[in-house]
């Protein structure tokens, strides 16, 4: 049962949690927090391993079970069932919108022209063979391009740092904003949190006594990359100007000029940042078909691949319409929206401690 190994979960969320946020998302860090994003980056990892933890702290007390099963003996499955429907549609959703926001990178830097849903299509079939293969082959994945991508990301700030305007720095420190840093600190935790989902797939990772350590592990890593990123981006661009490029991190390997080698970078980091992309899709994609399977008392998840695979393809196509419409969306919705339901096992958490707590009551 247990096929995830400690070091290949470090590695899956690493990249998992890096490659999102560079790729498509640091713009939005960056327009939410000015200078500020360093801090509001570090204050979101920290939040995001505090929610993590309540997961974590519930998928250990019944390690060798899943969520979907004995949830309904903490809350009844009167409440159990309607909340998970509700989560497995809020991952829908989530998945559909980092598809849309996929299609839409590919179209703008390699197939232009193209219609959606070729590209749509294309991919999906991609992540349904995965997630019929299973979760460690999305694991093994990501493995695969581990150090190539922590060592690709790591090297572009050594390229580009005669570019860098560091009488800028100062700013880092002197523009404090508390609205800035808060709503960057939400925002921040939304997308880190997601190493909260570890709890519907707990019976599946190996030595689970050392999840927490591995997860804080892969926390701490991802953010080095990011701010690696990020702060030399920032000294470059410019924080407004950053917050307005669609891909400040491709806009930043353009400026390498080391040497024809290096000046052509941006394809091989492009290659890898879709790969990284493909893993973070096919593993939701997974977690919404166990959990669909484990509703409907399936023994196997696969007969539910293809359709959950053509649901996703269907909504990523009309989930949004437009860059101003992604961010709309992610400002006055998405972020709350991933926020509560990664919270939403502290609250079982809490009611089963309290019902704990009143059966080992003496009478």
């Amino acid at each position: 049962m247990r096929q995830i190994t400690q070091q290949q979960l470090f590695m899956m969320f690493s990249i998992y949690l890096f490659t999102s946020t560079l790729g498509l998302y640091v713009n939005f860090v960056v327009n939410t927090s000015g200078y500020l994003a360093w801090l509001s980056v570090l204050l979101g990892a920290c939040l995001s391993l505090l929610i993590t933890y309540f997961s974590y702290s519930l998928a250990k007390r019944r390690p060798d079970q899943y969520f979907v099963y004995y949830g309904r003996g903490i809350l009844t499955k009167w409440i159990h069932y309607p909340l998970v429907v509700f989560i497995t549609i809020c991952l829908l959703f989530i998945t559909a919108f980092i598809l849309h926001d996929l299609e839409d990178f590919i179209i703008q830097v390699y197939l232009p022209a193209t219609p959606n849903w070729a590209i749509a299509v294309l991919f999906g079939v991609c992540f349904a063979v995965a997630v019929r293969c299973g979760i460690e082959t999305i694991f093994r994945c990501a493995q695969g391009i581990f150090f190539i991508s922590i060592l690709g990301l790591l090297a572009t700030p050594f390229f580009v740092k005669k570019e860098m305007d560091v009488d800028m720095a100062v700013a880092f420190i002197n523009r404090f904003d508390f609205a800035q840093v808060w709503n960057g600190m939400w925002a921040n935790a939304s997308l880190y949190g997601e190493t909260a989902f570890i709890l519907y797939l707990f019976p599946k990772i190996g030595n689970p006594g050392k999840t927490m350590r591995t997860i804080s592990g892969a926390t701490f890593t991802a953010t080095v990359v990011i701010l690696m990123n990020i702060l030399p981006a920032m000294l470059i661009f410019g924080p407004n100007l950053m917050a307005n490029m669609t891909y400040p991190e491709l806009e930043l390997i353009r400026y390498i000029h080391g040497s024809t080698f290096f000046e052509n970078l941006d394809p091989v980091l492009i290659a890898l940042w879709i790969t990284g992309l493909f893993i973070k899709i096919s593993f939701l994609m997974y977690l919404i078909v166990m959990n669909l399977a484990q509703l409907f008392s399936l023994k196997d998840h696969k007969p539910l691949t293809l359709s959950t695979a053509i649901l996703i393809i269907g909504m990523s196509l009309f989930v949004v319409g437009s860059t101003a419409e992604t961010s709309e969306l992610i400002s006055n919705g998405l972020i709350g929206m991933i926020i509560l339901i990664e919270v939403i096992p502290a609250f079982y958490l809490l009611v089963d401690r309290i019902r704990s707590f009143k059966t080992a009551k003496p009478k």
